[in-house]
């Protein structure tokens, strides 16, 4: 198994709803509305538990987690584990990111 240090993490930007707010991507952090979710999203558009983070040396992806709205990155839905990288767009429900680098 890979150690931390040698994972990849990318930060995103919030776009909407909250403008400004920065959010790093961690592998293994799960993103949802539940409150034990590591990014938790205060959207009524995100599932409990919407996607998660996987990272590894290569880079950071989405995966989702069978969520009711889907992930989209630059607008297509993803299937499966979707790659991210600078200028990407993600939406979660009504909640749109700005992937920035790490």
């Amino acid at each position: 198994m890979l150690g931390e240090r040698s994972l990849v993490s990318l930060s995103v930007l919030e776009v909407h709803p909250i403008p400004s707010r920065e959010v790093r991507l961690r592998g293994g952090a799960v993103i949802g509305r539940a409150s034990d979710c590591e990014i938790h999203v205060e959207d009524p558009l995100v599932s409990r538990r919407h996607a998660r983070v996987v990272s590894s040396e290569l880079g950071t992806a989405l995966e989702d987690l069978g969520s009711s709205n889907g992930v989209y990155v630059n607008g297509r839905r993803s299937a499966g584990v979707t790659p991210l990288h600078p200028g990407d767009v993600v939406q979660l429900g009504g909640t749109l990111w700005l992937v920035r680098g790490r």
